[in-house]
């Protein structure tokens, strides 16, 4: 009887560490925020747990100081914000068409610390915002934008004829090693710093709207159609994984080398636990689509269209 027991036991185990313990298990879920606000929203950023932002359409930056359970809104100017970024609970900044904008009041107030010039008239979308540290950021955007600063923002230089494609994602995983990705398969990659720049073969023709490294060698991109490409050898080689969709992903961010998330059109959230070996639909209380999703240690958020905000628990 005694040796019945230590065998259910043990069975039981086994069952709650399959179906309950990691934190990407099925039972893991997202769920639906109240935002307060009917904009579409681009771009979300938490310095911890409690404190983050989201901006959108109209100027829009929602702020929340208890991971989002409550948002508070603010208006930048009228134009779309594309992304935000925070650095310290006060020190952040966000894009729009040709403009970076700055806050040292943690979005109390914002002023405009950068005005991008193109080659014409118009001045160019910026798309993308990523900051390395308090004092190394990048912004990419239309017609081969790149922005990158030194100083926090105090001085923004623009990198001439690197791309004359549209640029839609930037990410660092250190200060020396970056990737930038953009339409027509546009991969470039730098392993100083930006010093200098080199285009990898993504293999393929399409837009591709962000990218992601767990490590300097493992990484994702995300694009038109439910295309994603991973690096193994950071970007010397970038190989198709299968997917089950056909619809545009819009992001991606991973925990770790194994277990990541993709968002996309229509409430669209893919997961994987394998490095994406093997891409499935995740339950999502979503209609709309979905632009961005940014993780933070156990936590992880999503923004989309009508003012969609979406927490896992």
């Amino acid at each position: 009887m005694q040796k019945k027991n230590y065998v259910a036991f043990f069975i039981l185990c086994g069952i709650v560490a399959y179906f309950g313990c990691s934190q990407d298990s099925m039972q893991f879920e997202w769920r639906k925020l109240e935002s307060n606000t009917g904009e579409h929203l681009y771009g979300v950023h938490f310095v911890d747990p409690k404190r983050g932002w989201a901006v959108g359409t109209g100027g829009t930056v929602l702020s929340t100081v208890d991971g989002g359970m409550n948002w508070k809104a603010t208006s930048v100017s009228a134009d779309t914000l594309t992304q935000v970024n925070f650095m310290t609970p006060n020190n952040g900044w966000t894009v729009s068409i040709g403009k970076v904008h700055y806050t040292g009041s943690g979005g109390a107030s914002w002023s405009l610390q950068h005005q991008a010039r193109g080659k014409s008239k118009t001045p160019p979308g910026i798309l993308d915002l990523h900051f390395v540290n308090t004092t190394q950021g990048w912004a990419v955007g239309g017609k081969g934008t790149i922005l990158r600063t030194e100083n926090g923002g105090s001085r923004w230089e623009n990198l001439l004829d690197l791309s004359d494609k549209h640029l839609w994602g930037v990410y660092f995983v250190d200060p020396e090693h970056g990737w930038i990705v953009g339409e027509e398969g546009e991969v470039l990659h730098t392993q100083d710093g930006g010093k200098r720049w080199v285009r990898q073969k993504s293999t393929v023709e399409q837009p591709l709207f962000a990218v992601h490294f767990a490590n300097l060698t493992h990484g994702w991109i995300v694009g038109t159609n439910g295309l994603i490409l991973h690096t193994a050898d950071s970007g010397i080689t970038w190989t198709r994984q299968r997917t089950p969709v056909n619809q545009n992903l819009r992001d991606v961010a991973f925990r770790d080398e194994k277990r990541g998330w993709a968002v996309g059109e229509k409430g669209l959230i893919l997961h994987t636990t394998d490095s994406g070996n093997t891409w499935n639909r995740y339950p999502t209380p979503a209609q709309h689509n979905l632009q961005d999703i940014y993780l933070l240690k156990n936590a992880g958020w999503i923004v989309g269209a009508k003012g969609t905000i979406l927490r896992s628990y």
